[in-house]
């Protein structure tokens, strides 16, 4: 019988010929060995010429015992692409890595045997952030205390949750995978800020947290990515509240939902309709008051009396959001506030 791998490794592929070489050879070189590995490439539909396709291919020649290619003939962007990866992937713990990006060669050593030494069901560590013209940008980069969160009680989830020390990218994770499966969680599909529908349910689920200081994962800021691209359409921004409606709609049918629901409809709150708003202030939009008006409607659907939520006490700018909302307000005062919050 064959042993189960260590760890089973997702990476989404779209016309990535420039930077997939450094991304796998930093996953070959793991000093945990490419034989405790499952390298999952999945093509997500790349238009260049099947460049990127005959690449992997090659790669996969190269292990063929550790590597596995596959190719989609629709692009499902980033989320899509790993929701695929993930009904191939048979290791015990899951991760997932950008095509172009890179990891550390002692990433997933470091990480497994912190996972196992302390019966993890995710481990969180840090990373540091690239551009292709100005290298590495240290100011973005992010490194955390480290701690082991457990969980006895509802009282100590509720804690962790507002604290916000687990946080909510997918990449910067391990992840059990018997955990993910218990679950049933995917990412969003077909849409950038794809990755809180899979992490934020499995805050949820998971009773053993695993926080490393080190910084190993290597971000790379691409400008001329899907995320910057995209970024230039109010459209793409309002995804973000999007799939944020979707997991706000995936935890209403846990069975976790009444007992932490002041947890996450702030949650909800907050990241749907603060977040985004914040979001545009920071990339310095005009956001059209249509839009606002549109995100002010799903929260009078969903919570018709958010200031009632406790935690609204504890942060008052978002109690001020919704206090807001009550009114009808011009476009320049709703560029007024964008500008104030984002600081």
């Amino acid at each position: 019988m064959e042993e189960e791998k260590k760890v089973s490794v997702i990476i989404p592929c779209h016309n990535v010929t420039k930077y997939l070489p450094q991304c796998f050879m930093s996953l070959v070189k793991q000093t945990i060995g490419i034989d405790a590995l499952e390298l999952i490439f999945v093509d997500d539909a790349s238009d260049d010429e099947g460049a990127t396709w005959e690449m992997l291919q090659e790669l996969e020649r190269a292990y063929p015992m550790s590597i596995a290619v596959i190719r989609l003939e629709e692009n499902m962007r980033q989320g899509g692409a790993r929701n695929i990866g993930m009904q191939y992937a048979s290791g015990e713990y899951l991760a997932f890595v950008d095509a172009d990006d890179w990891i550390a060669e002692d990433m997933l050593e470091k990480a497994y045997e912190a996972a196992k030494q302390e019966s993890a069901d995710m481990v969180q560590f840090g990373h540091k952030v690239y551009t292709d013209r100005l290298g590495e940008i240290a100011e973005l980069g992010k490194s955390y205390v480290p701690e082991v969160i457990q969980i006895h009680s509802e009282a100590e989830r509720k804690a962790m949750l507002m604290a916000e020390k687990i946080t909510y990218g997918c990449w910067n994770k391990l992840y059990r995978r018997r955990l993910v499966q218990q679950a049933g969680v995917k990412y969003a599909e077909h849409v950038i800020y794809e990755e809180p529908l899979f992490v934020y349910p499995l805050l949820f689920y998971a009773e053993r947290f695993v926080i490393l200081s080190e910084q190993f994962y290597y971000y790379r800021q691409n400008f001329q990515g899907t995320m910057h691209a995209d970024m230039k359409a109010q459209e793409s921004l309002m995804q973000h509240a999007d799939v944020q409606m979707q997991t706000w709609n995936f935890m209403k049918q846990t069975d976790f939902f009444e007992a932490y629901y002041e947890e996450i409809a702030f949650y909800f709150f907050h990241t749907y309709f603060y977040e985004t708003l914040y979001f545009a202030g920071r990339r310095g939009m005009t956001f059209a008051l249509s839009h606002y008006k549109k995100l002010c409607e799903g929260i009078r659907k969903e919570l018709p009396c958010p200031v009632e939520n406790t935690y609204f006490s504890q942060f008052p700018a978002q109690r001020a959001l919704a206090q807001m909302m009550q009114l009808d307000i011009t476009q320049e005062q709703l560029q007024q506030y964008i500008e104030e919050i984002a600081g």
